[in-house]
């Protein structure tokens, strides 16, 4: 990592005053010789760098950002070790979500750090009550970047229907 911050500071030093006009030669030269080799260290250290994988994916500088939602090394999500209740985990339910799979989602006021999902039925389960996600769901943090946000957008951009529920109001239907 050190070496990457090197290069981008040789990188952007070289963009900065290689390419300026100026009367001194001589140093242009050694500004241009900069930007060069920090492109060169970035070009070397990106495809390096990919090589990990968090959950089976790739990690890019592309998608690096999205593992923060999807409880990394890093902490965020919901342990599904906590909870008292069936659940099926956030990966299952994203991959199901892509493939139409979903009927419905509830979430739990005032965050959504509970959520509730109704997959479509089958022959075996025409009409399946609503599961928990749970493993790796993103839990609300008011400081930081994991939220439920990314869920319900998730499920908004799929087209699937959902709403907020406030627990103890659910009763006084």
């Amino acid at each position: 990592m050190k070496w990457f911050s090197f290069s981008i500071l040789l990188l952007s030093v070289g963009v900065s005053t290689g390419f300026s006009v100026r009367g001194d030669k001589a140093q242009t030269d050694i500004h241009r010789r900069s930007f060069l080799t920090g492109a060169a260290l970035v070009a070397a250290v990106l495809p390096a760098s990919a090589a990990e994988t968090r959950q089976g994916i790739e990690v890019t500088p592309f998608n690096g950002l999205i593992f923060n939602y999807r409880n990394s090394e890093s902490g965020f999500g919901l342990d599904s070790s906590t909870l008292d209740e069936p659940s099926v985990p956030f990966m299952e339910f994203g991959e199901r979500l892509q493939k139409g799979e979903v009927t419905f989602v509830e979430f739990m006021a005032p965050d959504g750090d509970a959520a509730y999902v109704t997959f479509k039925g089958t022959e075996t389960d025409p009409s399946p009550k609503p599961i928990r996600i749970g493993e790796g769901y993103p839990t609300e943090q008011h400081d930081g970047w994991s939220s439920p946000a990314f869920v319900v957008r998730a499920v908004k951009n799929c087209g699937v229907p959902y709403k907020f529920t406030v627990p103890a109001l659910a009763k006084y239907q």
